[in-house]
């Protein structure tokens, strides 16, 4: 799996590039603007694009995503939005230093889809999609880290983090 994570910023104002792609052509990219209210609390709106088949790239989705983030105690990101297609999402997200230079971090997320814009199948009225990682970064130096995560999407992975 690659991933790019970016994020421009200044006291009040966030802009955040995030994409994710695996070797099983699951393509997931997200870009938000955010509105940061006070130390913990930030509106957001944004674009989120992912295909829609596993192995084809030829199916690309593009809904538009509307949200709140909150800083919980003990520095978890929450973050409840909803999207074009009416499905509303939550996730979770958190990092912790485990010895000097170890940290793990873990990711949630949970989205329910209950067919208000889309139609499903006779006999289905409600259908869920649960995404998640965990994973561990040993830190080599200020630039540069080295990772390894298990993804539910994308299976195991691991690689060079580097920072700028």
């Amino acid at each position: 799996m690659t991933e790019l994570y970016y994020t421009a910023t200044n006291i009040r104002n966030q802009f955040t590039l995030r994409g994710e792609y695996g070797w099983n052509e699951n393509l997931e990219a997200e870009f938000t603007y955010e509105r940061w209210l006070n130390s913990y609390f930030r509106v957001f709106g944004g674009v989120n694009v992912e295909n829609e088949g596993v192995d084809s790239l030829e199916e690309i989705s593009t809904t538009g995503v509307v949200g709140v983030r909150y800083l919980l105690p003990l520095l978890i990101d929450s973050d409840l939005r909803i999207d074009n297609k009416l499905r509303p999402t939550i996730s979770f997200a958190t990092a912790t230093m485990i010895f000097r230079n170890v940290a793990l971090y873990g990711e949630y997320e949970y989205q329910m889809d209950f067919g208000w814009v889309n139609d499903f199948e006779e006999g289905t009225d409600f259908e869920e999609e649960t995404t998640w990682q965990v994973g561990l970064e040993y830190v080599l130096s200020r630039d540069f880290s080295l990772m390894g995560s298990y993804d539910n999407r994308f299976g195991w992975g691991g690689g060079l983090s580097l920072r700028f």
